[in-house]
């Protein structure tokens, strides 16, 4: 098989699948005659069709997606129409949890609700759910490696988050007339652009515990008709432990000594304050911790009766977690609050997420989305394959670099190491690529190919990190990407990044040097963690 450059640019609908399948313009595949009849199928025939979507969702990198999302969504609704009897029995006394009852109506309209209770699969909403679920439940497992305790697993997931995903300003937690926000992009949108603002952060980071099997909220402050959200809580033991997405950290305990929990942030005014630096105070205290309230992250998704029902067939290979009960997780959030918090408290379901479902459709948001993603949709043609679902003719390199490191696939020829270093091409290769392009089409499609190639780059430098390739990753950060493109959007989070690649050396006095230089939306917590390492330095 020979592979060449070659400008090859997917199609609006492919990208619009790709990106959320949030707009009306992608067509809505009619289910096949055997969805259509209700009649039974052999249990082994439906786990079958289950395990083939499951499958095909797994890796997309592999498939046209147009056609594969409708090879899910008619296998899914195949499966769902097989044993109806046996299914309503399954799914038992399911009802909307009541929690949903309590988001503003703007949030909750009839469609909705009526939405959450029907068992059909949605092809325009649905696998895209699905899918960004399947790579939060890969990226949870390799995320938390062989850690056993609670703790020690929300920590290795809340360090993924923030070395992962770059500091954004954009979407805001809470959108103003002022501040509207334009990047709502869905999960599986977050985790391919590598960038979040802080809600996104705690938004995938409360979703990887729950594939961890651990139950996290967000906790908000002020009066419980307007809460402002604030920061992710892990629930444990009993506690709930603070981690703070704006600032990268979590929160120190008493004395600077590991996670900080709700009940000691409020009985040791110390804590918060140490967050604060002497030209900015921390914005939250102990007396605001003294009435706080839960705000279970539970996606629109995620309350569905046909995705409680899917929930349960979830196991093994393909397990993931597609079902949350948001009252039951507020009552133990409830039991894990200061004393005082709880008799005040409220719980409901944070507005994020449904907020980003609503905002989603916008043609505006739907735009900066395909203009974001853009990237991902660049190809380097192959010789040889076949088409179809089988592995196709084009590559998109750096999709498919993304989506193989979600599930762990880094080493070997089909690695997310060698995709990434397939969006790497020359400047000849690019230069060579556009030339029969008119001149004005060639400048566009030219700096998209510069972009992939600073995103690999990037990227490439947070893998090697990761894995603890800590010269690789000074490589790719420091010579790769903060020299050869200062002006690069990464720029920010590469500097950080490479900090930890310097600690990871010894060069704690570089480290420190460069998180003192930190101007991303982050820079608080890298100003914190550099006055730290001064200190530790004798």
């Amino acid at each position: 098989m020979t592979t060449s450059l070659r400008i090859v640019m997917l199609g609006s609908v492919w990208l619009a699948c790709f990106t959320g399948c949030g707009g009306r313009d992608v067509p809505t595949p009619e289910p096949s005659e055997a969805a259509q009849q209700i009649q039974l199928i052999p249990e082994g025939v439906r786990e079958q069709l289950l395990d083939g979507a499951m499958t095909v969702l797994g890796r997309l990198e592999d498939y046209d997606e147009v056609a594969a999302f409708a090879q899910v969504f008619d296998r899914l609704n195949q499966w769902s129409h097989g044993n109806p009897a046996a299914d309503a029995a399954a799914v038992g006394a399911w009802q909307i949890d009541p929690l949903f009852n309590g988001l503003a109506e703007r949030l909750r309209p009839e469609s909705v609700a009526t939405g959450l209770e029907v068992s059909v699969f949605d092809a325009a909403t649905d696998v895209a759910a699905l899918r960004d679920q399947r790579w939060l439940a890969d990226i949870s497992t390799i995320a938390r490696g062989e850690a056993i305790d609670d703790l020690d697993v929300a920590t290795r997931l809340f360090n993924w988050t923030i070395r992962s995903l770059a500091i954004d300003t954009d979407p805001p937690m809470v959108p103003s007339e002022a501040n509207a926000g334009m990047r709502w992009f869905l999960p599986g949108e977050i985790l391919l652009s590598g960038r979040a603002s802080a809600a996104q952060r705690s938004w995938i980071f409360l979703q990887l515990l729950r594939h961890a099997g651990l139950d996290g909220v967000m906790l908000a402050t002020g009066p419980a008709e307007s809460p402002r959200p604030w920061v992710p809580a892990v629930l444990s033991g009993g506690e709930a432990y603070l981690f703070e997405p704006t600032y990268g950290l979590p929160i120190p305990g008493p004395g600077g000594d590991g996670v900080a929990t709700a009940r000691e942030a409020a009985a040791d005014p110390a804590v918060l304050a140490g967050l604060s630096l002497p030209d900015r105070s921390y914005p939250v205290q102990a007396a605001d911790m003294q009435r706080l309230s839960i705000l279970v992250a539970a996606d629109p998704w995620l309350l569905a009766r046909r995705m409680h029902l899917l929930d349960k067939r979830m196991a093994g290979t393909r397990a993931v977690s597609l079902s949350i009960v948001p009252s039951a997780v507020a009552e133990r959030a409830r039991a894990a609050l200061p004393q005082k918090s709880v008799e005040a408290t409220t719980a409901g379901l944070w507005e994020f997420p449904w907020e980003t479902a609503i905002r989603r459709r916008e043609p505006a948001v739907q735009a900066a989305a395909g203009r974001e993603l853009a990237v991902m949709t660049l190809a380097l043609g192959q010789q040889g394959g076949r088409d179809g679902l089988q592995r196709g003719r084009i590559l998109r390199p750096l999709y498919a670099a993304r989506v193989r490191e979600f599930r762990g696939d880094l080493d070997g020829p089909d690695g997310a190491k060698a995709a990434y270093l397939a969006a790497r091409p020359t400047t000849a290769a690019i230069n060579a690529a556009v030339s029969p392009l008119p001149p004005e089409q060639a400048d566009r499609v030219k700096r998209l190919y510069l972009q992939m190639k600073e995103d690999a780059t990037y990227w490439l430098g947070v893998l090697t990190l990761a894995e603890g390739d800590t010269e690789a990753a000074v490589d790719y950060l420091d010579r790769l990407t903060l020299q050869a493109a200062p002006d690069s959007p990464w720029t920010d989070s590469a500097r950080i990044n490479l900090a930890a690649a310097y600690l990871g050396l010894g060069r704690t006095g570089e480290a420190a040097a460069l998180l003192e230089a930190d101007t991303s939306p982050q820079r608080f917590g890298s100003r914190i963690r550099a006055e730290r390492l001064e200190d530790a330095v004798p």
